[in-house]
């Protein structure tokens, strides 16, 4: 149940981002009532202020409105992922709480006793205030059950425990394969385990199935497993052997290891296409463009999944392996570099502010330097590498490049489509609509280009392929042009 609650918790705290800063306020005014937090409910004030600042300063003062618009959208998520843990406190104690648990545990039986005989908690407390004792004791308890689920968050914080598997001591029956055991194990008991199931009604003293292994400390009842008897019980019972697997491909672990490497390799790319596509959604209000402040969102991208990586390579993945993987492939290691500056290319800090479609172009051209280097580390992958043999099929991989880009054309371009007409009549720069579109569709280009080069390069293709993957290329990439040119098209500011 935590990891529940610790997932709701990152999708509450990206509530600011999504709602575009209009729901900041109320997000923390519910934090301050649910946690009794009287930071949170100053918190809450300060982003009504700047909601309402931002309200007011809408069309006329356009530096007041793009600054209060970032604290309330891109604050306010740093702030929700900064206090997030309060909305389910349970979850996350202080380390040293585990010491309070045998304080709370006798406080919660003197408060039982108390509750049951009527007396007061302890000497001393007046007998009339012997009401509020089943409070306590109500309180008692959900303290008691607040430090259980610590330990139990506690012992599982470091993941799996180490299998001692190959330290424990075995059956020394020479007949028993199994681990050291001092029951019987019956040929009943093999059943229930081949299948995965156990019979509620099994009772072990009743058992009568032929017996496999006596037990690992009974020396004189060691003797060989009789077959025919098994075999007669198991049909007698109508049990049959289970069915038999599919064997496992031994390089399935590895492969998810790679997969889980490079994705996070590629996925800032994306990430800056998504952040683009919203700076060109919010800036349809907007006369003069995308805001200066508003566009920091692209560049923060990518750092935060490399961050993301860095911190939880040494869980994900064994010592020395993502050192290992990019110093096979040096251009991976530039790409990413040139995925990073990608996004950090429509800032503008100084100077004045450029005119629309000189903005919306430069977003899209940063999409397009990003998805370049994507495009560098989807390729890159399918070279050999003494260290990564083995662990990618070409053919897989380039099919999987293809329904991304499947993906994104059904999904992506047509919700734009959709939600920009409705959209462009109250807006003020419509026009803003098509650079949404264009980063979109660079995207789409992307994925086609990727899945056709892998195709080719592997030979890895079927005959319908290749067409197919052009004919949706020329469509796309006509959408993209026609958005460029309605970016062009956007007049200059007076």
């Amino acid at each position: 149940m935590s990891a529940v609650r610790r997932g709701l918790s990152w999708v509450v705290s990206f509530v600011p981002l999504l709602s575009l800063g209009v729901l900041t306020w109320l997000l923390f005014a519910v934090l301050a009532i649910r946690a009794k937090s009287v930071a949170s409910a100053l918190a809450a004030l300060g982003y009504l202020g700047l909601f309402a600042l931002a309200v007011w300063a809408f069309g006329t003062q356009d530096t007041v409105f793009d600054i209060c618009w970032s604290l309330t959208m891109i604050g306010g998520t740093a702030h929700a992922i900064v206090v997030r843990r309060k909305w389910f406190g349970r979850v996350w104690r202080p380390a040293g709480s585990g010491e309070r648990s045998a304080v709370v545990v006798a406080e919660y039986a003197t408060a039982a006793a108390a509750v049951g005989t009527g007396r007061p908690v302890r000497a001393g407390v007046p007998a009339h205030d012997a009401a509020e004792v089943p409070e306590r004791g109500a309180e008692a308890v959900r303290r008691l059950l607040d430090e259980i689920d610590e330990l139990v968050e506690e012992s599982l914080r470091d993941g799996e425990q180490p299998d001692y598997g190959a330290t424990y001591p075995v059956c020394p029956n020479p007949y028993c394969d199994e681990p050291w055991h001092g029951l019987r194990i019956t040929a009943r008991m093999a059943s229930m385990r081949d299948f995965g199931e156990l019979d509620d009604d099994y009772d072990h003293r009743a058992d009568d199935s032929p017996v496999l292994c006596a037990g690992s400390a009974d020396v004189e009842a060691w003797t060989s497993p009789d077959r025919v008897g098994i075999a007669a019980w198991r049909e007698a019972h109508s049990v049959v052997a289970p069915p038999v697997s599919p064997p496992v491909d031994p390089a399935a672990a590895s492969r998810a290891r790679a997969d889980s490497l490079w994705a996070a390799l590629a996925r800032p790319a994306v990430l800056i296409v998504v952040a683009s596509w919203l700076v060109a959604m919010v800036s349809m209000f907007r006369a003069d463009g995308p805001s200066r402040w508003l566009t920091v969102l692209v560049g923060v991208m990518a750092p935060m999944c490399l961050g993301w990586l860095y911190g939880r390579s040494g869980r994900l993945f064994p010592a020395g392996y993502v050192r290992a993987g990019l110093g096979a492939r040096p251009a991976v290691v530039v790409a990413v570099v040139v995925m990073v500056c990608a996004g950090w290319l429509p800032m503008r800090w100084t100077g004045p502010a450029p005119a629309p479609a000189t903005a919306y172009f430069t977003l899209v051209a940063a999409c397009a330097l990003a998805c370049l280097a994507h495009a560098v580390v989807q390729i890159g992958r399918i070279r050999p590498s003494r260290h990564e043999s083995g662990e990618v099929d070409p053919a897989a991989h380039g099919e999987n490049l293809v329904l991304l880009g499947f993906g994104w054309m059904l999904l992506g371009l047509p919700v734009t489509l959709l939600a920009g007409w409705p959209l462009s009549y109250f807006a003020r720069r419509p026009e803003a609509m098509w650079a949404a579109v264009a980063v979109l569709a660079v995207l789409v280009l992307t994925f086609f280009a990727e899945g056709a080069v892998v195709k080719v390069v592997s030979r890895r293709r079927d005959e319908v392929d290749l067409p197919m993957i052009a004919f949706f290329t020329v469509g796309v990439g006509a959408l993209l042009v026609w958005s460029l040119l309605r970016i062009a098209a956007i007049p200059a500011l007076a």
